[in-house]
């Protein structure tokens, strides 16, 4: 993904990509910084402890890095699909009821990616306390940035879902929907706290 590309399709005056893909690369940019803060502690000789830890870091920030990235595509192209599914014909009784079975499934896509992208933001936001204790002292507000980056993104994901399964019949794909992002959030929660205790630690002002 071409990030001035990306850039120009977002601020067109288009529907796609939208919050869900720029949620998405938000995210992107979390790990990003979480991968560059392992890489650069590695690099140095003196940091001498969690080296093993630290490298499984890096490479899980690679890993949900790209999966972001992935995303963010698939955002898009879900929410296109939802625009295809309106534009069906429904001069029949058959086209009418083919046309509400795409809409259907095409909004549980558009539900199921930022749902996907929420999930992983999370996953990136437990490698925060790793990186508070092994990672570069001098490197904290980088952690800082890329977790408050994640945040963002785990909650516009969140709601670009939620506002999608008002347009869903399907009661049990809704609460499930429903629990995986009230677990998000509530995990969320928890790594900014333990964020918060560390920078007042190191002197600096948690994020409000």
């Amino acid at each position: 993904m071409d990030l001035s590309s990306f850039l120009d399709d977002l601020r067109a005056a288009t529907s796609a990509p939208g919050g869900g893909a720029a949620a998405a690369v938000t995210g992107a940019m979390g790990c990003g910084l979480f991968q560059m803060v392992a890489g650069i502690t590695l690099m140095l000789p003196r940091f001498t402890e969690g080296r093993d830890k630290l490298e499984e870091i890096r490479l899980a920030s690679e890993r949900l890095y790209g999966k972001l990235l992935a995303l963010a595509d698939e955002d898009a192209k879900a929410y296109k699909s939802v625009e295809s599914a309106f534009k069906l014909p429904k001069a029949t009784p058959e086209e009418k009821a083919r046309r509400r079975k795409a809409i259907q499934e095409a909004f549980v896509g558009a539900t199921t990616s930022p749902l996907k992208t929420a999930e992983v933001c999370i996953e990136a936001m437990e490698l925060v306390p790793g990186l508070l204790e092994y990672g570069n002292p001098n490197a904290i507000t980088d952690v800082a940035v890329g977790f408050l980056l994640l945040e963002a993104a785990m909650h516009g994901a969140a709601m670009n879902a939620e506002i999608n399964l008002a347009s869903i019949k399907d009661e049990e794909f809704k609460q499930a929907s429903v629990d995986s992002l009230k677990r998000a959030r509530e995990k969320a929660a928890s790594y900014r706290s333990q964020l918060g205790a560390a920078l007042e630690q190191a002197g600096l002002e948690p994020p409000g």
